[in-house]
């Protein structure tokens, strides 16, 4: 049976283009879901797991995350919420912004690029660990008590630290989420675009490293420096991406899956698999099937 995603439409409006608001629930209960609107959620109090894109998580109190427009996603707490007779309660701040939020000056004014480049990044889901993310949390905490222009000017303000925290991480794999960020180096950019079209095929090393004028050598030395992964370690995270997103999608069978995906074996598949994600892949689909 196909994972049905909910399409959320939120009661959002140009002349009011912000919800910030507070919430005390027993338990997180909403599904997997999108919508069009940007969204920070902060956790100050609960547990459970956070499934953004292809990511899934465990996430703890102080819990905060950047989630971007048509990403899907929910958040599921531990089975200890699910007791009637317990009094834990999952609690925080949620804001959500229209996806054309100042849209004119965030991709116009250079003083203003950095937040461009934290809402491109944002197509994945950005997570900021705590407790390095305290000063962004006080300005989350603060902006459901501001009304009008000062709600948007601490909107901009708590965007400027999103965009300038150091340790941020995105979330979503490149591949299932398909964007690569205007900031990249634009040799790197035309490595991954071509990656992107081709990696469920056998790829020569030869002809990638001859995109940017590298003998394969300096190619592998400059690729792990830019992605922090080998070239190998890379392609197979592309093809991990994709099985996600089929398996999250569940039209296919896994072996299905692994010949999609660019595998020769089902064995190789579920080794790459688990390794890349901590799940065999019918373990990985199960938790996104409620």
């Amino acid at each position: 049976m196909e994972n049905r995603i909910m399409h959320e439409q939120l009661t959002i409006y140009s002349g009011a283009p912000i919800i910030a608001r507070k919430y005390d629930y027993e338990k997180f209960t909403f599904p997997w879901h999108v919508h069009n609107e940007f969204e920070i959620i902060y956790v100050e109090e609960g547990s459970g797991k956070r499934f953004v894109a292809d990511n899934m998580e465990e996430f703890q109190a102080h819990d905060l995350t950047l989630i971007g427009s048509g990403i899907p996603h929910y958040m599921k707490s531990t089975p200890e919420y699910e007791k009637g007779d317990n009094k834990l309660r999952v609690r925080g701040t949620i804001i959500q912004f229209e996806e054309a939020f100042m849209a004119h000056a965030i991709n116009n004014y250079a003083d203003l690029s950095h937040i461009k480049n934290l809402l491109e990044d944002a197509k994945r889901g950005i997570h900021f660990p705590y407790p390095q993310n305290q000063e962004i949390i006080r300005s989350i905490i603060q902006l459901p008590e501001s009304n009008g222009i000062i709600r948007i000017i601490n909107l901009l303000h708590l965007l400027d630290q999103m965009a300038k925290f150091p340790d941020k991480r995105s979330l979503g794999s490149l591949q299932f989420c398909q964007t690569l960020s205007p900031a990249m180096d634009p040799r790197m950019k035309k490595v991954l675009s071509f990656l992107m079209n081709h990696y469920k095929e056998d790829i020569d090393l030869n002809e990638v490293s001859s995109l940017i004028a590298m003998n394969n050598s300096a190619f592998c030395r400059y690729f792990k420096d830019k992605s922090g992964k080998t070239f190998t370690e890379y392609v197979l995270g592309l093809r991990t991406g994709y099985a996600c997103k089929l398996l999250i999608e569940n039209k296919m069978d896994i072996f299905q899956i692994c010949l999609e995906c660019g595998f020769n074996t089902i064995t190789h598949f579920n080794r790459i698999f688990k390794r890349n994600t901590g799940f065999t892949p019918t373990e990985y689909r199960k938790q996104f099937l409620k």
